[in-house]
């Protein structure tokens, strides 16, 4: 099974580790792919898991290879078909920079977490922005949530412009700030970018560029890749 992933399953074993949930933990993978890693935290860490995409092509894929594992077509903004309360933890791998409204995703995943539930993400994000850019986007933010909605313009592939991500890459205390609103404690934030270079070098011998790689960012400079680990509070 491959990867299309930075730190292929080493970032995933690093958040499971800060998870420390027990043999059969209820975990959703929103961005699940074909299921590789659904299958993996199956099989190692005895998870019962659930596995949400939209590529149906991929799920076709994963529910081939291995035709008891839970992958099904969902996106992470809408989890309605998921009760409040469901899961003890979510996990969004290079996935939550890809979704139109990330606000959403994340609040989406808290209601379905359960009281004190793991939330894990891993993604791209801008290492050492300039301030004054920082400042830009929020006023920018702010200004486009101010703007009323007209009657038929509301369009659901429009990316949301939020102002702790830009241009596919999160700005890290504007994240960490919506996060802790919505109601989740952050207890960890690791760079690893280091597999975000290793990754992009692999890409580039084995695809001779970077141009099919989302994942990669182009190699844009002051770009990094990052894992969260956060904790529903008991409210």
């Amino acid at each position: 099974m491959s990867l299309i992933r930075p730190g292929k399953l080493d970032i995933t074993d690093r958040a499971m580790e800060l998870w420390g949930l027990k043999k059969g933990a209820e975990v959703l993978d929103i961005g699940c792919g074909d299921g590789t890693a659904a299958e993996y935290l199956q099989d190692k860490y005895g998870y019962k898991m659930t596995g949400i995409d939209l590529n149906l092509a991929k799920i076709s894929e994963g529910k081939e290879r291995n035709s008891e594992l839970d992958l099904r077509m969902g996106d992470g903004e809408f989890l309605d078909e998921f009760m409040s309360f469901s899961f003890d933890g979510v996990m969004m791998e290079c996935t939550l920079s890809l979704i139109n409204l990330p606000d959403e995703a994340l609040h989406e995943a808290y209601c379905v977490l359960k009281k004190g539930g793991k939330l894990f993400i891993s993604d791209l994000y801008m290492k050492n922005p300039d301030p004054k850019q920082v400042q830009a986007i929020k006023i920018e933010a702010d200004r486009q949530a101010k703007i009323p909605h007209k009657e038929g313009d509301c369009d659901e592939d429009k990316m949301r412009f939020v102002d702790f991500r830009f241009e596919g890459a999160f700005i890290k205390e504007p994240l960490l700030r919506y996060m802790e609103e919505v109601g989740f404690e952050v207890k960890a934030f690791e760079d690893r970018s280091a597999d975000l270079d290793t990754y992009v070098a692999e890409t580039i011998l084995q695809e001779g560029s970077l141009d099919n790689c989302i994942t990669c960012a182009k190699g844009k400079k002051g770009i990094g890749y990052f894992l969260l680990v956060a904790e529903k509070l008991d409210k």
